[in-house]
Protein backbone atom coordinates (compact mmCIF):
# COMPACT_ATOMS: atom_id res chain seq x y z
CA UNK A 1 0.00 0.00 0.00
CA UNK A 2 1.78 3.41 -1.10
CA UNK A 3 -0.05 7.01 -0.49
CA UNK A 4 0.63 10.03 -2.67
CA UNK A 5 2.21 13.06 -0.69
CA UNK A 6 -1.52 14.72 -0.90
CA UNK A 7 -2.98 10.92 0.54
CA UNK A 8 -0.75 11.32 3.14
CA UNK A 9 -1.42 15.10 4.14
CA UNK A 10 -5.43 14.07 4.07
CA UNK A 11 -4.64 11.05 5.86
CA UNK A 12 -3.18 13.44 9.18
CA UNK A 13 -5.44 16.06 8.57
CA UNK A 14 -7.98 13.26 8.93
CA UNK A 15 -6.19 12.61 12.70
CA UNK A 16 -6.42 16.45 13.37
CA UNK A 17 -9.93 16.49 13.10
CA UNK A 18 -10.76 13.97 15.34
CA UNK A 19 -8.02 14.85 17.75
CA UNK A 20 -10.07 18.22 17.85
CA UNK A 21 -13.36 16.41 17.81
CA UNK A 22 -12.60 14.39 20.72
CA UNK A 23 -10.32 16.51 22.68
CA UNK A 24 -12.38 17.09 25.88
CA UNK A 25 -12.65 13.29 26.21
CA UNK A 26 -9.25 12.70 25.67
CA UNK A 27 -8.87 15.31 28.87
CA UNK A 28 -11.25 13.14 30.75
CA UNK A 29 -9.20 10.12 30.13
CA UNK A 30 -6.45 11.78 30.93
CA UNK A 31 -7.85 12.96 34.63
CA UNK A 32 -8.15 9.32 35.53
CA UNK A 33 -4.55 8.66 35.01
CA UNK A 34 -2.62 11.10 34.32
CA UNK A 35 -3.07 15.30 34.58
CA UNK A 36 -5.65 15.72 32.88
CA UNK A 37 -4.92 17.37 29.79
CA UNK A 38 -3.65 15.21 26.68
CA UNK A 39 -5.98 16.21 24.52
CA UNK A 40 -5.35 20.29 24.95
CA UNK A 41 -1.80 18.75 24.72
CA UNK A 42 -1.88 16.46 21.10
CA UNK A 43 -4.40 19.04 19.69
CA UNK A 44 -2.35 22.17 19.93
CA UNK A 45 -0.26 20.13 18.39
CA UNK A 46 -2.40 18.85 15.15
CA UNK A 47 -3.21 22.29 15.20
CA UNK A 48 0.06 23.29 14.37
CA UNK A 49 0.73 20.20 11.75
CA UNK A 50 -2.37 21.46 9.87
CA UNK A 51 -0.98 25.24 9.82
CA UNK A 52 2.50 23.86 9.03
CA UNK A 53 1.21 21.81 6.06
CA UNK A 54 -1.12 25.07 4.54
CA UNK A 55 2.30 27.25 4.90
CA UNK A 56 4.91 24.69 3.96
CA UNK A 57 2.78 22.95 1.10
CA UNK A 58 4.84 19.96 1.54
CA UNK A 59 5.30 18.29 -1.73
CA UNK A 60 6.81 14.84 -0.83
CA UNK A 61 5.75 12.08 1.39
CA UNK A 62 8.69 12.50 3.16
CA UNK A 63 8.40 16.27 3.68
CA UNK A 64 4.72 15.89 4.74
CA UNK A 65 5.69 13.21 7.20
CA UNK A 66 8.88 15.61 8.23
CA UNK A 67 6.66 18.64 8.46
CA UNK A 68 4.16 17.06 10.71
CA UNK A 69 7.03 14.90 13.09
CA UNK A 70 8.38 19.12 13.74
CA UNK A 71 5.04 20.33 14.41
CA UNK A 72 4.50 17.91 17.23
CA UNK A 73 7.62 18.05 18.43
CA UNK A 74 7.90 21.74 19.13
CA UNK A 75 4.37 22.14 20.41
CA UNK A 76 3.81 19.67 22.52
CA UNK A 77 5.35 18.81 26.19
CA UNK A 78 6.00 15.68 27.51
CA UNK A 79 6.69 12.17 25.96
CA UNK A 80 3.82 11.53 24.07
CA UNK A 81 5.05 14.57 21.33
CA UNK A 82 8.30 12.88 21.86
CA UNK A 83 7.28 9.90 20.80
CA UNK A 84 4.91 10.87 17.71
CA UNK A 85 7.42 12.90 16.46
CA UNK A 86 9.57 9.60 16.47
CA UNK A 87 7.11 7.89 14.35
CA UNK A 88 7.12 10.84 11.77
CA UNK A 89 10.18 11.02 12.03
CA UNK A 90 11.17 7.83 11.23
CA UNK A 91 8.68 7.30 8.68
CA UNK A 92 10.04 10.27 6.94
CA UNK A 93 13.55 9.43 7.08
CA UNK A 94 12.59 5.58 5.73
CA UNK A 95 10.62 7.31 3.04
CA UNK A 96 13.00 9.26 1.73
CA UNK A 97 15.62 6.59 1.24
CA UNK A 98 12.77 4.69 -0.98
CA UNK A 99 10.52 2.78 1.19
CA UNK A 100 7.31 3.57 -0.28
CA UNK A 101 4.98 0.57 1.36
CA UNK A 102 2.96 1.97 4.39
CA UNK A 103 2.90 -1.52 5.66
CA UNK A 104 7.20 -1.45 6.54
CA UNK A 105 6.66 2.65 7.23
CA UNK A 106 3.97 1.86 9.92
CA UNK A 107 5.65 -1.17 11.59
CA UNK A 108 9.41 0.49 11.54
CA UNK A 109 7.62 4.05 13.11
CA UNK A 110 6.35 1.36 15.96
CA UNK A 111 9.16 -0.12 16.65
CA UNK A 112 10.71 3.32 16.96
CA UNK A 113 8.38 4.58 19.63
CA UNK A 114 9.36 1.71 21.53
CA UNK A 115 13.20 1.99 21.19
CA UNK A 116 12.62 5.79 22.26
CA UNK A 117 10.47 5.06 25.03
CA UNK A 118 11.62 2.05 26.43
CA UNK A 119 8.61 0.35 26.35
CA UNK A 120 6.22 -2.11 24.60
CA UNK A 121 3.11 -3.79 24.38
CA UNK A 122 1.26 -4.65 27.85
CA UNK A 123 2.66 -1.74 29.81
CA UNK A 124 -0.19 0.98 29.02
CA UNK A 125 0.80 3.29 26.64
CA UNK A 126 0.61 4.20 23.13
CA UNK A 127 2.21 1.01 21.86
CA UNK A 128 -0.65 -1.26 22.81
CA UNK A 129 -2.26 0.83 20.24
CA UNK A 130 0.74 1.21 17.92
CA UNK A 131 2.06 -2.33 17.77
CA UNK A 132 -1.48 -4.13 17.04
CA UNK A 133 -2.58 -1.70 14.46
CA UNK A 134 0.42 -1.54 12.39
CA UNK A 135 0.75 -5.56 12.36
CA UNK A 136 -2.79 -6.09 11.08
CA UNK A 137 -2.64 -3.40 8.94
CA UNK A 138 1.06 -5.53 7.65
CA UNK A 139 -1.46 -8.13 7.19
CA UNK A 140 -4.07 -6.29 5.50
CA UNK A 141 -6.53 -7.05 7.91
CA UNK A 142 -7.16 -3.72 9.89
CA UNK A 143 -10.27 -3.00 11.12
CA UNK A 144 -12.26 -0.63 13.25
CA UNK A 145 -12.97 -3.52 15.76
CA UNK A 146 -9.39 -4.62 16.22
CA UNK A 147 -8.66 -0.69 16.82
CA UNK A 148 -11.17 -0.60 19.45
CA UNK A 149 -10.48 -4.23 20.53
CA UNK A 150 -6.94 -2.61 21.09
CA UNK A 151 -8.08 0.55 23.10
CA UNK A 152 -10.20 -1.39 25.53
CA UNK A 153 -7.64 -3.93 26.46
CA UNK A 154 -5.41 -1.64 27.65
CA UNK A 155 -7.87 -0.58 30.61
CA UNK A 156 -7.79 -4.27 32.06
CA UNK A 157 -3.93 -3.15 32.55
CA UNK A 158 -1.38 -1.97 35.05
CA UNK A 159 0.59 1.16 33.88
CA UNK A 160 3.84 0.36 34.29
CA UNK A 161 5.24 3.09 32.26
CA UNK A 162 4.82 6.88 32.45
CA UNK A 163 2.35 8.89 34.44
CA UNK A 164 0.20 6.76 34.92
CA UNK A 165 2.62 3.85 36.52
CA UNK A 166 2.79 6.05 39.35
CA UNK A 167 -0.79 4.81 40.35
CA UNK A 168 0.10 1.13 40.06
CA UNK A 169 -3.02 -0.55 40.85
CA UNK A 170 -4.96 2.56 40.32
CA UNK A 171 -4.34 2.76 36.76
CA UNK A 172 -6.18 -0.66 35.98
CA UNK A 173 -9.74 0.38 34.87
CA UNK A 174 -8.88 3.17 32.67
CA UNK A 175 -8.23 3.30 29.08
CA UNK A 176 -5.10 4.43 28.24
CA UNK A 177 -5.46 8.56 26.66
CA UNK A 178 -2.48 8.10 24.32
CA UNK A 179 -3.60 4.75 23.06
CA UNK A 180 -7.06 6.04 22.09
CA UNK A 181 -5.46 9.12 20.72
CA UNK A 182 -3.41 7.11 18.87
CA UNK A 183 -6.45 5.08 17.63
CA UNK A 184 -7.81 7.82 16.00
CA UNK A 185 -4.32 8.06 13.60
CA UNK A 186 -5.57 4.65 12.56
CA UNK A 187 -9.09 5.48 12.24
CA UNK A 188 -7.93 8.28 9.85
CA UNK A 189 -6.06 5.99 7.59
CA UNK A 190 -9.07 3.08 7.10
CA UNK A 191 -11.25 6.49 6.30
CA UNK A 192 -8.85 7.67 3.89
CA UNK A 193 -8.22 4.27 2.39
CA UNK A 194 -12.45 4.21 1.56
CA UNK A 195 -12.10 7.25 0.17
CA UNK A 196 -9.69 6.32 -2.27
CA UNK A 197 -11.71 3.53 -3.14
CA UNK A 198 -14.58 4.71 -3.91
Amino acid sequence: MELTDKQTMDWITRWADYVDEHADELNELDGAIGDGDHGTNLNRGTHAVKKAFANEKPQTVPMVYRTAAMALLSTIGGASGALLGTAFLTMARLSKKGETKLETLLTEATESIKKRGRSDVGMKTLIDLWDPASKAFAEHNLTYEKIDSAVEKTKDMKATKGRSSYLRERSVGHIDPVAKSSSYLFIALLKELEQQNK
